[in-house]
């Protein structure tokens, strides 16, 4: 195979991925028991959507919220490497925050992000996690 050709193969490999990657969407293995939540899905917080990952094996403990480094570094894909002992005391959430990972938008202008945005989607998400899970409190990571 000359390089032309392999190029050619590799684009077309490539546009193969991003197809997949775009139809067929991400997700977290289910935890067994009655009381337990696994679900990974996009969350309108402010004026954008955030991917939301909360998993636990049982949805009244307390409740963790990890906030990623970065921006732009996602946790989501390594969280499952570390956190299963964590999810038998605590529902865990994590999020990509905006511009980043499952969070990102391809039309959406990123330029203007700010560190007090990033905190106020966070606080946002704060909010409806407490609402949701009637609880009065979290703890951030």
């Amino acid at each position: 195979m000359n390089r032309k050709q392999k190029l050619s193969v590799f684009c077309a490999l490539l546009f193969l991925f991003i197809l997949i990657a775009l139809f067929f969407p991400t997700w977290t293995p289910s935890i067994k028991g009655e009381n337990s939540i696994a679900i990974l899905e996009k969350v309108k917080i402010n004026d954008s959507e955030l991917e939301v990952m909360i998993r636990g094996v049982d949805k009244t403990n307390p409740i963790i919220i990890f906030v990623h480094g970065g921006p732009g570094c996602s946790e989501i894909p390594y969280v499952r490497k570390y956190q299963d002992i964590l999810e038998e005391h605590f529902t865990i959430v994590h999020y990509d925050q905006r511009g980043s990972g499952k969070s990102y938008q391809f039309f959406e202008d990123y330029s203007n992000i700010t560190t007090d945005q990033h905190v106020e989607d966070l606080l946002a998400l704060t909010n409806y996690i407490k609402d949701e899970f009637s609880q009065e409190k979290v703890l951030l990571i």
